[in-house]
């Protein structure tokens, strides 16, 4: 019995020997892809084929598979020939270095094979954007035509200081009306009309508030015209802010003396955002007219004529313009009503005044203010104060309530008001300080307010300057983004 059975055993091994021995037929996938291995030199892929089959890659992959992708194409350079292998030619590649067409090998090769030929989605790790070296391009890449109407209309309002042969106190306010064309964006023309008035040398010789040598007001008209000229564009957010200089040339007439009519010449530069203007105006008579001269600081709108752009194609240029962008805020305060607390003053009728801020943090702007008071003094010749100031405004709101939403705010200030009357007043002439508190509400493109003003004078030549006015005001930010911290 045992004979027979270790007789069984033994022909089992003998047949079963021979069998092993011998190779496996090939299958035809592989002869297939043998025959890609060779078409595109592959063949140092072929010592890989069980460390791919082992890699299980995710879809996507993970960094860490990704990092391994790279170091495998990093020590094997022939692997880049993948890249030139169509995705039904790499499975046929898979099945040759499996020499088997089993799932279990081929599947998990032919998606290793298609990352390495970088055929693979990876899901890379969020980077922190404060210490990222790649910074996300956030910029529109649709082109956005910004269109102008090719003529346009302004209105001005000035305020400064007037030369003539005729005697006069010096000081000048004017309203104005401008028609423009654009011929290019750098180039084009005005036509402007205006009418500048000041005040006789107001002279009061029996001290009775009353002007007695009355020589007449210096009033004139002005008509003038000239190439206009863009020297500086900038657009950000959804409108441009630019530098343009006016070259006129025309007609001045004194309507309110004789002999003071004749051509004139000057420039008016003035800085626009959207459709808010300002700047200052020189005008020089000539011939008849050579002693007519005027100085202006002027605020007023415009609209049409305007430069023409294009944004979101270029980002990168869109950008770096926007990276220039300044601090710079611009306003118009218009004083409404108020009282001069002492005899010399009284009722004071509505004035006219710029402003300029520039940001420097979530709290503090620097201010600086040139306006113009009238008290009519109706028993009386009235009384102008000219006044030029600087100072620092205060943002009450709290750090995590700054909003668009309605909020309080001071100003202080300090500087010189001149006063022309028509004789000596403490009430009159010298420094100043102005102290105001506003209500209002603000955003990151502008502000607007109700504010009350406490001014007064600083030295015994002006110390009976004192006044209380209300104004309106409101104001536009060059730069939005520097003052989004308000928001």
């Amino acid at each position: 019995m045992i004979c027979a059975r270790l007789l069984v055993i033994a022909l089992a091994l003998a047949v079963a020997g021979p069998v092993a021995a011998q190779p496996a037929a090939p299958c035809d996938v592989c002869v297939r892809g043998d025959a890609v291995i060779d078409r595109f030199s592959l063949q140092p892929v072929r010592p890989l084929a069980g460390e791919l089959a082992e890699l299980q890659l995710a879809d996507p992959l993970t960094p860490e598979q990704y990092t391994r992708i790279l170091e495998l194409r990093a020590r094997t350079p022939a692997l880049v020939r993948l890249g030139a292998v169509d995705d039904a030619d790499l499975a046929l590649v898979a099945a040759a270095l499996c020499r088997s067409t089993t799932d279990a090998c081929v599947t998990p090769t032919t998606r290793a094979l298609r990352c390495l030929a970088e055929r693979c989605a990876v899901t890379l790790p969020r980077a922190d954007p404060r210490v990222a070296d790649l910074v996300t391009e956030s910029c529109n890449r649709y082109v956005t035509q910004k269109r102008s109407s090719v003529f346009g209309v302004g209105i001005d309002w000035a305020t400064g200081w007037h030369r003539s042969r005729y005697p006069h106190d010096g000081r000048a306010w004017s309203f104005g009306i401008a028609t423009r064309l654009r011929i290019t964006n750098k180039i084009g023309a005005v036509a402007r009309f205006d009418r500048v008035a000041g005040r006789d040398a107001a002279e009061d010789v029996d001290g009775n508030g009353r002007d007695d040598m009355s020589t007449g007001s210096i009033t004139r008209l002005f008509a003038l015209g000239g190439p206009s000229f863009i020297l500086d564009f900038t657009r950000f957010e959804n409108t441009a802010r630019y530098l343009r200089l006016d070259v006129l040339g025309g007609y001045v007439a004194t309507r309110s003396q004789p002999d003071e009519d004749g051509p004139a010449a000057g420039f008016d530069l003035a800085y626009h955002l959207w459709t808010i203007r300002t700047g200052v105006r020189y005008v020089q008579g000539f011939g008849d007219a050579r002693e007519a001269s005027t100085v202006l600081a002027h605020l007023g709108f415009v609209a049409g004529a305007s430069p023409e752009y294009s944004r979101g194609a270029n980002c990168s240029g869109e950008a770096q313009e926007a990276d220039r962008s300044s601090r710079l805020a611009i306003g118009l305060d218009l004083p409404v009503g108020g009282y001069g607390l002492t005899s010399q003053l009284g009722y004071l009728a509505i004035g006219l005044g710029f402003e300029a801020k520039w940001y420097l943090s979530r709290s503090f702007d620097v201010v600086t203010r040139a306006d113009m008071l009238v008290f009519p003094r109706y028993d009386q010749d009235r009384v102008i104060h000219q006044a030029v100031l600087g100072g620092l405004r205060i943002d009450h709101g709290k750090d995590t309530e700054r909003s668009s939403r309605s909020g309080w705010f001071t100003t202080v200030l300090a500087g010189y008001s001149h006063g022309a009357g028509i004789r000596p007043t403490t009430a009159g002439t010298g420094p100043i300080a102005d102290v105001s508190l506003a209500w209002g509400g603000q955003g990151k493109e502008g502000a607007g307010w109700l504010r009350l003003h406490a001014r007064f004078g600083l030295t015994p030549e002006n110390i009976d300057y004192r006044v209380l006015l209300f104004s309106l005001g409101f104001e536009l930010r060059f730069d939005p983004r520097r003052w989004r911290s308000r928001v």
